[in-house]
């Protein structure tokens, strides 16, 4: 097909978005290699922009990145699909039940949860593909922010009318080729090279029929264009596309965090040697002797010259805690007990860390619509995906309705804990020794039927207790046993 007037003009459109996009787009990639643990490069611009040469030589030596603040709290607050949901289709759909094990659903969207919390947004594009072994499968491919652009609505900027998103690859060892896959919602897919010249018509809205080898074959019911995309919001999105500012918080303390323990380690070296210094014609040495604490220089033999040491103070404590009370300020802003990055399992029980846990988990909640929405969107057009190609996948009936049902975030307690919970319950006379036999067995029945047998468990117990003394001993023996065992199977977890 020719390139057409319209055509030039998509091209020109698509270099300038591309050259206003660079700077949200390099910001997104920063998140992504702070998440990775590749920041290096980035910690050691901040070194260089705030030290002067000499100095910045010798402290980017110490970078450190041992407390990845953003790894931990992304991976924290991306917890609705820690329990693997419920889907359920209505009629059941065994070809979309073997798209969701096939994809590995579940996986998929736990990254998808991770970074769309970490970027803001995320976007799942859906498309079939040919495996050599398995044949032809739906794929879900995640987009990120940092390779992503997005034209967006006229009427509603929060919308997209076309997803950008750019392929890289290596041919050698120092060369790297992109190309950047135009979707739009006028039923065109193109794809262009590095420096947006038209490459491939995938799909074209120029076309002259439904038999046409460039149809777009995505539609709905009503029969206009969908795009094979599901766009996934960390918070509903008001008048922009790209939630540009939420997070920067989390991104800045990492930075600096990186920055002070690396001044950390910087300090605690120089602050672990005596510092040597000269008292004298101090012209005459040179300059490069002295460019560490370490460093062994020699001194003119002058009649006045003098040599000695200095003991360098270093606050490490007050460091340690600045570093501390970062990460508690950062922390806290997500919903996130401290306790969570200082305690071990057992310290705290499930009762205590759900308080800890309150405004965590109220975020959570605040998130699931969007996740149920999004889900039943993904749903829709893996349907309208999956049934356009009939020569490749069974068909999904297309009167399906989709919905999920997602898990509760619960905390366990320790059995001693619970145990003693519900046995102040009974001596306050809130439940009855049957309600609390029922905590422990509640498929017995009634409350008459467990207040009987535990009174005759106990009535036994008194009389082999009374007949075998020891047997009290031992048995306090195995409780303490079973409840240490216990508490060192819930650390693993």
């Amino acid at each position: 097909m020719p390139i057409t007037a319209g055509d030039i003009a998509r091209q020109q459109t698509l270099k300038v978005k591309a050259d206003a996009e660079q700077d949200r787009m390099d910001e997104a990639e920063d998140r992504l290699n702070l998440y990775v643990d590749d920041f290096e490069e980035i910690i050691d611009k901040e070194l260089a922009d705030q030290f002067t040469k000499k100095n910045y030589e010798r402290i980017k030596l110490f970078i450190n990145g041992s407390q990845n603040i953003v790894k931990r709290v992304i991976n924290e607050i991306s917890i609705i699909y820690t329990e693997e949901p419920t889907r359920i289709t209505d009629p059941e759909s065994d070809r979309y039940a073997e798209i969701v094990e096939e994809t590995r659903l579940d996986l998929k969207m736990k990254k998808v949860n991770r970074y769309t919390n970490l970027f803001n947004e995320s976007i799942v594009k859906i498309g079939p593909r040919e495996d050599r072994l398995k044949g032809w499968q739906i794929a879900y491919d995640i987009l990120t922010p940092d390779m992503t652009m997005v034209i967006q609505n006229d009427d509603d900027p929060t919308i997209a009318d076309a997803i950008i998103y750019m392929r890289a690859w290596r041919d050698t060892k120092n060369k790297i080729n992109s190309e950047y896959h135009v979707w739009h919602v006028d039923g065109t897919y193109i794809v262009y090279n590095e420096k947006f010249q038209q490459k491939e018509i995938i799909y074209h809205d120029e076309r002259k029929s439904e038999d046409s080898e460039w149809a777009y074959p995505y539609k709905n019911s009503d029969g206009d264009f969908v795009l094979p995309f599901v766009v996934f919001h960390r918070t509903e999105p008001d008048n922009d596309f790209w939630d540009r500012d939420s997070g920067r918080d989390l991104i800045n303390a990492t930075i600096a965090v990186h920055m002070k323990m690396t001044l950390f380690d910087y300090f605690f070296k120089t602050a672990s040697f005596k510092q040597i210094y000269v008292i004298g014609d101090i012209s005459k040495i040179p300059q490069s002797q002295v460019s560490d604490v370490l460093s062994v220089f020699s001194a003119p033999a002058e009649p006045n010259a003098q040599i000695g040491v200095l003991d360098l103070q270093a606050r490490l404590d007050q460091l340690r805690e600045a570093i501390q009370f970062q990460i508690n300020s950062i922390i806290n802003n997500y919903g996130i007990s401290s306790d969570a990055f200082s305690l071990s399992v057992p310290e705290l029980s499930g009762r205590a860390l759900l308080i800890k846990n309150r405004s965590l988990l109220q975020m959570i909640a605040d998130q699931r619509p969007l996740y149920r929405d999004n889900e039943t969107e993904l749903f829709e057009k893996t349907k309208i995906v999956n049934n356009a190609w009939p020569g490749k996948f069974e068909k999904i009936n297309e009167k399906t309705k989709f919905s999920i049902d997602f898990r509760e975030i619960t905390f366990q307690d320790e059995p001693k804990v619970e145990l003693e919970l519900q046995a102040m319950k009974l001596k306050s006379g809130l439940i009855s020794i049957g309600q609390f036999y029922l905590e422990e067995n509640p498929d017995i029945g009634t409350i008459e039927e467990a207040e009987k047998i535990i009174k005759a468990n106990f009535k036994e117990l008194g009389i082999v207790i009374e007949d075998v003394p020891e047997v009290d001993a031992a048995i306090n023996a195995i409780l303490k046993q079973r409840t240490n065992q216990q508490s060192n199977e819930g650390a693993e977890a």
